[in-house]
């Protein structure tokens, strides 16, 4: 059994109970469904045939067929509702470790995968493991008890037609194992083609403001569409497989066999000793259409079944990504954080840090200055523990991070990105982000410290105020102080700015810079900053370059050595001058 297939039946075995009620209802109805022919074969050679006509016994024979006929329908019905039940249940676990998985991966994974293909992953090919269990597995047992209680019906009849008819089962088998040999390589690129629509839709919509900014809405019409159109013709690739292989073939099988079973009626002839009675000769034919459908069926979802299969392939890949790890100490840290000789590459090959080493402790205030690509952001990537090490060793308080639990070191870090990322819901979500113990005071005390409380209390719902998808209803400012703000909720022991002045006005970049003299009080601080005057007063200075740490100091100290940072603060404030020279 294909891999893939073993392990999505895996799922099932979680809900015995459905699994056997479903087989009961099975059972009754795929019996109630063979019994109807036996029924109308005793009516016409015991009654029709020899015209004795007992209407008491032709009723009860009737009645009979009707209440076989509802008993069908019934366990076909409550078999199917059971299936689907059993596999809404396997889905909706699916996407919801699929998404576990997801948000656990490492940040190196996100950087090699575009978001559209996990969507995907977790929409349409979830979707299309639903159709396996719905479409395919409940049809398939379905089918193939069917077809067994229809053989054993015509064994019992006649031993020579019923193996007539099952001439029709090696070469169904042929057409699907021929089907599958040419489909799955189809299916696997549709698929693989759907992930990127997905992807470039993603792609698009977040970045609509840039593309009629620029005017590139036909450029990117023009890039979907052929990406589009190779997936039509991965489509209709698959169609005329379709097309060739399943009902027409299974037709024309069917067609040999009805006209094998009535040239063996006819040599035998009616009146010859042994031949084959009329009633069992219906029952034959009845048995022969009930038999073709299911086998049609099967063949027709074949094409399900290989969209399961790569579906499943690729939700199982994501499943089986190495996930971070949740090992080590869960202590509280009290702040200090060393870098030891710490090297670093993305890719293995093109080092962005070079044997850095600082220590910041409680209280103290360290800043990262440099130029674009010098190694800045990926400092606070490594202290976040995003990326594995190199080389060298990262410290917390005196312990190595390998040693402690990312979870404990990330609850000990309020990070304020450059860019930060407002989520759909109210104000205070945004706030808390599923920290339920911290109360609305505190709440108000960060506003307050990052200069946003006015503001808030300015709107009509205060903290439940609705926030637009990536606070859109907000300017850049007032989501970077949102952002800031979500930061010193949680009293966090390291406070990571990442260029946090950079979207306010100068007003508020005062005020918020005395807010943030007092939240470094007792904490660590590490900031990444562009505009150098927001950090002269930090207690260590690194201008980096090249992912190497050229010149440290305080600001004074780093003014007097008179070397490039000297410059760079230099050539800042004469373009400032101007400016305000010019207003």
């Amino acid at each position: 059994m294909n891999p893939t297939i073993k392990r999505l039946l895996g799922y099932c075995a979680r809900y015995p109970r459905w699994l056997i009620q479903a087989g009961i209802c099975l059972l009754l109805a795929t019996g109630a469904e063979v019994a109807g022919p036996l029924l109308i074969k005793l009516f016409i050679d015991d009654y029709l045939a020899p015209r004795q006509l007992v209407w008491p016994a032709i009723a009860a024979i009737a009645a009979g067929y009707l209440g076989l006929q509802v008993l069908s329908a019934a366990g076909f019905y409550l078999q199917s509702l059971r299936f689907n039940r059993i596999a809404q249940a396997v889905v909706q676990r699916l996407r919801e470790q699929v998404f576990a998985t997801a948000i656990r991966l490492p940040a190196r994974y996100f950087d090699q995968h575009r978001s559209g293909s996990l969507i995907s992953r977790i929409t349409n090919d979830t979707e299309a493991i639903m159709n396996l269990y719905v479409q395919v597995i409940g049809l398939l047992v379905q089918k193939v008890v069917l077809l067994c209680g229809i053989l054993i019906s015509m064994a019992l009849l006649d031993l020579r037609l019923m193996l007539v008819c099952a001439c029709l089962l090696p070469a169904v088998g042929g057409v699907m194992w021929l089907y599958q040999k040419l489909s799955v390589p189809v299916v696997r690129a549709t698929r693989s083609l759907l992930s990127d629509i997905n992807s470039r839709l993603n792609e698009s919509l977040q970045g609509m403001p840039v593309i009629q900014a620029m005017v590139q809405e036909r450029h990117f019409a023009n890039a979907f569409a052929e990406v589009n159109q190779q997936h039509w013709a991965a489509r209709l690739k698959s169609l005329k497989i379709n097309g060739i292989l399943l009902r027409p073939l299974i037709d024309l099988f069917y067609m040999m066999v009805l006209i094998g079973l009535l040239a063996l009626f006819a040599r035998e002839g009616l009146s010859a000793e042994g031949a084959i009675q009329v009633g069992v000769l219906y029952a034959f034919i009845s048995y022969l259409g009930r038999m073709i459908e299911p086998l049609i069926e099967m063949t027709n979802q074949l094409n399900q079944l290989q969209q399961a299969m790569v579906a499943g392939e690729r939700v199982f890949a994501l499943l089986d990504e190495a996930r971070e790890s949740t090992e080590g100490e869960m202590r509280p840290l009290q702040g200090q954080v060393s870098f030891e000789r710490v090297s670093f590459s993305y890719d293995g090959e093109q080092q962005v840090l070079r044997d850095v080493s600082f220590t910041a402790k409680p209280g103290q205030m360290l800043a990262l200055v440099g130029h674009t690509g010098s190694g800045k952001s990926t400092i606070i990537s490594l202290l976040m523990g995003f990326y594995p090490l190199d080389q060298g060793t990262i410290r917390f308080d005196d312990h190595p991070m390998a040693s402690l639990s990312l979870s404990a070191v990330r609850r000990s870090i309020g990070l304020v990105q450059q860019d930060p990322f407002i989520f759909v819901g109210s104000l205070a979500e945004n706030l808390r982000l599923g920290r339920d113990d911290i109360d609305e005071a505190r709440l108000w005390q960060a506003l307050t410290e990052v200069q946003l409380a006015e503001f808030v209390l300015s709107l009509p719902a205060g903290l439940n105020t609705l926030m637009e998808e990536g606070g859109k209803n907000l300017s850049a400012g007032q989501r970077q102080l949102l952002s800031f703000a979500r930061a010193l909720v949680g009293d966090p022991r390291i406070l990571i700015l990442d260029e946090a002045t950079a979207s306010v006005d100068s007003q508020t970049e005062l005020a918020l810079s005395s807010a943030l003299a007092a939240a470094r009080r007792g904490r660590t601080t590490i900031a990444i900053a562009h505009r150098l005057s927001t950090i002269v007063d930090a207690d260590e200075i690194l201008l980096l370059s090249r992912g190497q740490v050229n010149e440290r100091g305080s600001h004074g100290e780093l003014m007097a050595l008179g070397g490039h940072y000297a410059q760079l603060f230099e050539m800042q404030s004469q373009g400032a001058w101007l400016e305000e020279k010019r207003a």
